[in-house]
């Protein structure tokens, strides 16, 4: 349960491909950090400093990334030289889990400009994340997270269906069920 947490590497990756401004970056952050204590990592929910300290160095990251990522292995060679060493992982991995869909969604709803819902077909969600069919733990995780982010699906038209019924070729829309939920 702790890896649905959001973790400032988690904001990090959402906030950074909402392509937002240095100002509206920072309004996001601390309405996240206002409204979403409960769905942040413990280090998190007492020290807005730290939240916000954290997740802008990881959104500075990722504006670098390309470069940082060119520069690796110089960057390898320079702490090698100094007794030191950095895991490849940290810089390097593409952050595509299928928790992060469901972190996104809850940010982009509450927090993002436009929806107040996320639509996707069920073969594109599968298909991102390297899934070709639905199996029963696949299932059950789908429903974990969206319990735990207070989500819902349904079909066009609002009609309420269920992801183990539902046709893999059909549009599903995620909606918030209650902002203000707790745990």
């Amino acid at each position: 349960m702790q890896r649905l947490y959001y973790t400032t590497l988690d904001i990090a990756v959402i906030v950074s491909s909402m392509q937002l401004g240095c100002r509206d970056e920072i309004q996001i952050l601390d309405s996240i950090w206002e409204g979403e204590k409960l769905f942040l990592a413990i280090p998190y929910r007492s020290n807005q400093r730290k939240f916000i300290l954290d997740t802008c160095h990881w959104i500075q990251y990722f504006y670098d990334k390309p470069v940082i990522d060119k520069e690796f292995p110089a960057i390898q060679k320079d702490l090698a030289g100094s007794n030191r060493s950095l895991c490849a992982e940290q810089l390097t991995s593409d952050f595509s889990d299928l928790d992060l869909f469901f972190k996104s969604i809850r940010i982009r709803i509450l927090y993002g400009k436009g929806n107040n819902y996320v639509r996707i077909k069920l073969r594109t969600l599968l298909k991102q994340y390297g899934y070709k069919r639905r199996s029963q733990l696949l299932l059950r995780h789908i429903k974990q997270c969206m319990r735990f982010y207070h989500l819902e699906i349904s079909l066009r038209g609002g009609v309420p269906c269920s992801i183990e019924n539902v046709d893999i070729d059909q549009m599903l829309t995620f909606r918030i069920v209650c902002h203000n939920a707790n745990l």
